[in-house]
């Protein structure tokens, strides 16, 4: 064997297994990624627990453990049908609807959820938990997510089943039997043969913290929602309702949106986004309620809030205790973070002199999306202060206006068709800093009014890192006695 072929057997990831391992739970499996490190580590743990302690399994704590059928969705309009939650709505704040169902649809009874029943991603990034609050009250929930619906009993420690699905250990088990060679996959079957220690005075404890946590999350949504309804009643706005806008040709034309539009109103711009007729409607609702004196109608740039982003920038990757954590487009929009990295300080030395500084968010920032999906914005509060963000992010500094006014502007829909229409791009579309400055901002001139509705804002994201913060310590302290309990049994 010569040294190339040599050097690239030593790179492979290889280890040895003990036969048992093969047959574990009657399932025997061939491929090595059912028998990954931390797929090994987490079983031969949960067998020096049980040499102190009962373990049970996921099905006997769950009256059923499911996933929908796979079936034809109707989609239709959201006025005629029932708000449907795809996967990665799940775990978005705020929780929105993006599609609606006719309520024909097959196998539609088991698309709702309760309350405390236990949410899992079935594919594409399979294993990620979400429990369940009040907000999805009258929404259905995509089929290709399992359910665990806990019985009597599994119900008074469903926040300990939560913790301990998330934990590595968890994860392990969820994860170590997904198949698929492109699109990864979980099934049923697979969550409810997850062994779950019993360990009464640990469950009780982390049953409560994370309960608290889920309580501070629905809080904080319900705290979203309130402050963009105010948005709405508070200013005098009309909702916008796009069976109001008249397109050519009847019928047809309102299938493929035809209008027409003045060669001295394309202000250089031939994108037809740029010039859809709800955008008038917009501009004609804002200027006509401005009128009635609540509020004054400003560009962003009128000494609103300051938009700006950075150039693409060099990335040196390293562990978290040892870098900076890096917000994502994606980071923006979730209930908790996931997947997040972190950047060597190494990074951002220009000419032998550090300008990290330079680079970091600060708290009352908003931060915007600029490349990809657009217009997604999050506040920066505490938690994030003194982060760094992709370079496909926009900072926006708001000057004479309170931030948490402005974040909730920007969630409703007359801020989001005005960033939408000023995309730049044919393959990912772009958001310029001065497009977004160009957007019409309605701002109170009653103070009371826009300094209530920012601090709903604030205290929703404030509540929403605190419970973040709780889950994440409950789940570390469970992982780390879980490990003791199993050091003290060998």
């Amino acid at each position: 064997m010569d040294k190339e072929k040599r050097d690239d057997i030593m790179n492979l990831n290889w280890f040895t297994l003990k036969s048992k391992w093969i047959y574990w739970e009657q399932e025997m499996k061939l491929n090595a990624s059912s028998y990954s490190f931390e797929s090994i580590r987490a079983r031969e743990l949960v067998e020096s627990i049980r040499k102190l302690y009962s373990v049970t399994r996921v099905e006997n704590l769950s009256k059923k453990i499911f996933v929908g059928e796979r079936v034809k969705r109707l989609f239709t309009h959201y006025k005629e049908g029932i708000p449907y939650l795809m996967p990665i709505d799940l775990f978005m704040f705020n929780l929105k609807p993006r599609k609606w169902v006719r309520k024909e649809t097959e196998d539609l009874e088991n698309w709702w959820v309760n309350p405390l029943t236990i949410l899992i991603t079935q594919s594409g990034i399979p294993g990620r938990c979400l429990l369940v609050n009040r907000l999805f009250k009258d929404k259905v929930v995509s089929p290709n997510v399992i359910r665990v619906v806990p019985n009597e009993e599994g119900l008074k420690i469903i926040g300990y089943i939560y913790a301990y699905l998330n934990t590595w250990i968890g994860q392990a088990f969820l994860t170590k039997d997904q198949y698929g060679a492109t699109v990864k996959h979980i099934e049923p079957h697979h969550v409810a043969d997850i062994p779950i220690p019993r360990i009464s005075d640990l469950e009780e404890e982390i049953n409560q913290k994370i309960l608290e946590a889920h309580k501070l999350r629905e809080e904080a949504q319900e705290l979203l929602l309130k402050a963009e309804e105010m948005i709405y009643s508070e200013l005098g706005l009309p909702r916008i309702d796009e069976d109001n806008i008249e397109y050519l040709s009847d019928e047809i034309g309102r299938v493929v949106k035809a209008f027409e539009i003045k060669a001295s109103e394309l202000d250089y711009r031939l994108d037809a986004s740029y010039h859809e007729p709800i955008l008038q409607l917009i501009g004609g609702n804002l200027r006509n309620t401005e009128r009635e004196g609540k509020f004054q109608l400003k560009r962003l740039r009128d000494g609103i809030a300051r938009v700006f982003d950075f150039p693409t920038y060099k990335r040196i990757y390293t562990k978290s205790n040892e870098g900076y954590p890096i917000l994502s487009g994606t980071h923006l929009r979730q209930l908790k973070l996931y997947d997040l990295k972190y950047i060597s300080g190494r990074s951002f030395y220009k000419k032998g002199k550090s300008v990290l500084d330079k680079y970091k968010v600060k708290e009352g920032w908003i931060l915007t999306t600029e490349r990809g999906t657009t217009g997604v914005s999050a506040l920066v509060t505490k938690c994030w202060d003194g982060w760094l963000a992709s370079h496909n992010i926009l900072r926006v500094i708001p000057q004479n206006v309170n931030p948490g006014y402005l974040l909730a502007y920007l969630h409703t829909e007359y801020a989001q068709y005005q960033l939408k229409s000023k995309e730049l791009g044919a393959v990912v579309e772009v958001l310029d800093p001065k497009d977004m400055e160009n957007i019409l901002v309605p701002i109170p001139k009653d103070k009371t009014i826009e300094n209530e509705i920012g601090s709903l804002v604030i205290d929703a994201y404030n509540k929403k890192d605190k419970a973040n913060q709780i889950e994440e310590n409950a789940i570390k302290h469970l992982e780390e006695i879980l490990m003791k309990i199993a050091e003290k049994a060998e």
